[in-house]
């Protein structure tokens, strides 16, 4: 009686774990089933990827542009050419004024890797948000800032801010950018600098720098309004180095589009790809024009430029100590330094006026 009743539980402890597993079984057949439906439907949370920034969609653009289908290739021109109009017009209206059918712009958003065009519009969309603000409008925010925190705090927020950027060329993919142009200024024939306003001392210190172990290189200045004669018999072979934050100076903008007809390399040094200076380049560097302040800063233009001197002096094929040591000399001999051991010239009021007025 006892072995038939052990017997028995038995059986029924084997039917419990079946049925329990037949359950679990079920369950999770319910549950991928409701998943199926929900996929079916579009319900299910699609994995978080984060958006193309514009900088890294025209750069992805220009990277494939040659190799774009003839009609795919307009659309993409069209893109690269009117960001507003991408932002704010319909894909229709877009494709109208490019020329090409509606359907070529959602094939050239899929050849990017995107779902449709409604990406690229988006892409344009928050770029156009974050349009930096005028001027007007970042010097009431430091006055404002200067009410907050005080003189000293903005002097050490603005420093940190610069430290910040100038970190940010040290960074893989810049160095990367500044490795590739400095090969290019190696394989020049001559190197043309060019930089207007605010730029104009990056280009010019670039120039000045180079120029200690290096005779190729013209800095390209349209003092007196004459222009840049100096580029009107530049061709294939010859590299022009612009540097161009946004908005973009109007000549440099055309002298950087004559150069790209005369078959010169450009080399730009620039706040956005998507400027008219980035898209006519072929080879870029980006650096931040961001600042705490009313004004874009330099700095970081500045650096990139000593720091493509210093790569260029070392992969440069010839003798720089010597040519840098030649250099130094030559201007010590022309005396446009001032020599430490020369008495220094009078700088006080003279005695014999009063409160040291002239005669």
């Amino acid at each position: 009686m006892n072995g038939a009743h052990a017997g028995h539980q038995r059986n029924c402890t084997h039917d419990r774990q079946n049925r329990l597993r037949t359950c679990t079984i079920l369950d999770q057949s319910d549950h991928n089933f409701i998943k199926l439906k929900q996929v079916l439907h579009g319900e299910i949370e699609r994995v978080s990827v984060p958006p193309m920034e514009r900088i890294e969609f025209v750069a992805k653009v220009k990277q494939v542009f040659d190799g774009l289908p003839g009609q795919i290739r307009v659309a993409a021109g069209f893109v690269l050419d009117n960001p507003q109009d991408v932002a704010l017009l319909s894909m229709r209206e877009q494709a109208r004024r490019a020329g090409v059918p509606p359907a070529t712009m959602t094939r050239f958003a899929q050849h990017l890797g995107l779902a449709g065009y409604d990406e690229v519009r988006a892409i344009h969309a928050d770029a156009i948000r974050e349009k930096p603000e005028a001027y007007g409008g970042r010097a009431q925010n430091l006055v404002r800032r200067h009410r907050e925190v005080g003189v000293a705090a903005v002097s050490a927020e603005m420093a940190a801010h610069l430290a910040g950027h100038l970190s940010d060329l040290g960074g893989p993919s810049r160095t990367a950018q500044l490795i590739d142009m400095a090969q290019d200024l190696i394989a020049a024939r001559r190197i043309f600098c060019l930089g207007h306003r605010s730029s104009f001392p990056a280009a010019f210190q670039f120039n000045y720098l180079l120029s200690f172990f290096d005779d190729r290189s013209i800095l390209l200045n349209a003092g007196g309004g004459i222009g840049h004669p100096a580029i009107l018999n530049a061709g294939p072979g010859d590299a022009l180095l612009a540097i161009c934050y946004t908005p973009a100076a109007k000549q440099v903008v055309e002298t950087v589009a004559f150069a790209r007809r005369q078959g010169v390399r450009i080399l730009a040094i620039t706040d956005s790809e998507t400027n008219p200076i980035g898209r006519m380049a072929d080879r870029t560097v980006l650096v931040s024009s961001r600042s705490l302040s009313f004004f874009d800063t330099i700095t970081p233009a500045f650096a990139a430029c000593e720091i493509l001197v210093a790569l260029v002096a070392g992969l440069h094929p010839g003798d720089v100590p010597a040519a840098v040591a030649r250099t130094e000399e030559k201007l010590w001999e022309l005396g446009v330094w001032w020599n430490p051991d020369d008495p220094l010239p009078p700088s006080t009021p003279d005695a014999g006026t009063p409160d040291g007025e002239p005669h």
